[in-house]
């Protein structure tokens, strides 16, 4: 049987009592899997990954890392985290090397400004680049730790077409050696890469193939013929 790398059992979330937004969620993510969770606006989706990532605290159920209750887990280095651009654009102050430095142990440095082609960014302030060179930076922040499982929300919001293929380009050479799960917006990047697919924000969520989802996009998005 395949490693599980996260196991999400009977999870129960609301920020009001009265409106439940995660309710009875129950998947798995395997080791090596390009995961992606779609879903329209408003259906829980990066409130999933934030407790996934131990940021807040669910009502009910159960949450696996590597195989260890959240409650216990503590081995943080093994995932990196790619949060949403603009949540986090005005609060980096600094040049691009120095953000490197603050975060990245010193070896890592210079294999993931090389692995990334950073080079040329390293003394241009994180607010000054463009969408898609933020989005490489924010990448490069994760990928400092070489962690196993990497976890992105929503990488492609505000990118042109061109920054798009990039970052699609580099998330499928990082997926080669480790777990991908990936919040987007984009239907197109998550159907090429990824093999299975939370859809979140109907009646019943389920886990499905690429290829099913024709069948389950107008409930998902709720458009009717």
């Amino acid at each position: 049987m395949p490693e599980k790398v996260v196991e999400v059992k009977n999870l129960h979330f609301r920020y009001r009592e009265d409106e439940p937004l995660i309710e009875d969620l129950s998947f798995y993510v395997e080791k090596g899997e390009f995961f992606g969770i779609l879903g329209p606006n408003g259906a829980g989706k990066s409130t999933l990954l934030r407790i996934l990532l131990g940021f807040i605290k669910p009502q009910g159920g159960e949450v696996k890392l590597f195989g260890e209750s959240l409650d216990n887990f503590n081995q943080w280095k093994r995932i990196g985290y790619v949060p949403q651009r603009f949540s986090v654009e005005k609060s980096f102050t600094g040049n691009v090397g120095e953000l490197l430095r603050a975060v990245a142990p010193k070896e890592k440095v210079g294999w993931v400004i090389a692995f990334l082609h950073l080079e040329n960014l390293l003394n241009r302030p994180f607010v000054k680049l463009s969408g898609g060179e933020q989005q490489k930076v924010l990448l490069a922040l994760a990928l400092t730790t070489n962690p196993d499982l990497l976890v992105l929300d929503e990488p492609m919001t505000g990118l042109d077409i061109h920054a798009q293929e990039h970052i699609e380009h580099i998330l499928k050479e990082v997926a080669k050696d480790r777990t991908v799960i990936v919040v987007s917006h984009d239907v197109g990047f998550v159907l090429r890469n990824a093999r299975r697919i939370l859809c979140i924000g109907m009646p019943f969520c389920k886990v499905i193939k690429p290829e099913e989802f024709q069948n389950l996009v107008r409930d998902l998005y709720r458009l009717h013929p």
